[in-house]
């Protein structure tokens, strides 16, 4: 189920990559730079004056500048698109209502306090998140209506350790992209320096124009490297910071549970409480 969403997301991202892609594309109109000079005032054998006159026109777009960007720019775009849709993932899921079930706990307080541990074993199934699945862990180690705090503590310690690795993993790929991508950005540097001295190898030292588009290829992919790697690891920390501020909330909220829960059961024990309903 989780990878299911995950990939809905990721398309999520997907889309609104491309929107931002056609949004942020840019055609300003060619800038003219008239460089009119007088070559020489002196006059030649025909009594003529030369004059000359360059004009420059240049058109820069989002594209244009992923062209000349190289090769390099795909694994950056594809990683760009990646942490937008684990963006929109974090998001819409490192919330309270999805990680703790906070619609649930009045209910599964109810359950717990009158022993009725068959509907609370039922709510947990029905509702997977990370406070039902660790819950469901401990109302496992419950048989035939005997509480065995102890090992229920340790059933619920291993799940919630498993549980909270597996919430994090989505949230630890946004710190894998913004690693990945300004060292991509890196590789396409070194490219271009690479190309550009095998240019000026070949005599293209007193040419500037044949160097250009291989500093640009440069400087580029370094640029939107870090374009996408300084997001993404503003994201990782963002988003790791709430979900962990989530799972502080987890011990509390299960302690109060399994507090309610046992109390319960002592009193009945002591006579006359309500049933068990295991």
């Amino acid at each position: 189920m989780r990878e299911i969403r995950f990939i809905t997301f990721l398309a999520a991202g997907l889309v609104l990559a491309a929107f931002l892609t056609t949004a942020l594309a840019q055609s300003p109109a060619p800038a003219e730079a008239p460089a009119a000079e007088a070559a020489s005032a002196a006059a030649a054998p025909g009594g003529t004056t030369e004059t000359t006159t360059t004009q420059t026109g240049y058109e820069t777009t989002l594209w244009g500048l992923w062209s000349v960007g190289g090769w390099c720019m795909w694994p950056i775009g594809l990683l760009c698109i990646a942490a937008v849709g684990l963006c929109i993932w974090a998001q819409m899921m490192v919330t309270e209502s999805k990680v703790l079930a906070t619609d649930l706990l009045s209910t599964l307080q109810d359950n717990l306090g009158r022993l009725e541990l068959e509907q609370a074993r039922s709510l947990c199934n029905g509702r997977p998140c990370l406070l039902t699945n660790t819950l469901g862990a401990g109302l496992e180690r419950i048989s035939d209506g005997v509480i065995d705090i102890d090992s229920m503590e340790k059933a619920m310690e291993a799940a919630s350790s498993q549980e909270i690795t597996a919430g994090m993993k989505p949230i630890n790929y946004l710190s894998i992209i913004a690693q990945l991508a300004p060292m991509w950005g890196l590789l396409g540097t070194v490219s271009g320096m690479i190309k550009a001295f095998q240019k000026i190898g070949m005599g293209g030292m007193g040419k500037p124009e044949l160097l250009a588009a291989n500093i640009g290829e440069a400087m580029i992919t370094t640029a939107f490297g870090l374009i996408v790697g300084i997001p993404a690891m503003f994201g990782y920390f963002f988003y790791k910071t709430k979900y962990m501020s989530l799972v502080a909330q987890l011990g509390r909220i299960l302690g109060n549970l399994t507090h309610q829960m046992v109390s319960t059961a002592r009193r009945a024990a002591g006579g006359g409480a309500p049933g068990t309903g295991a």
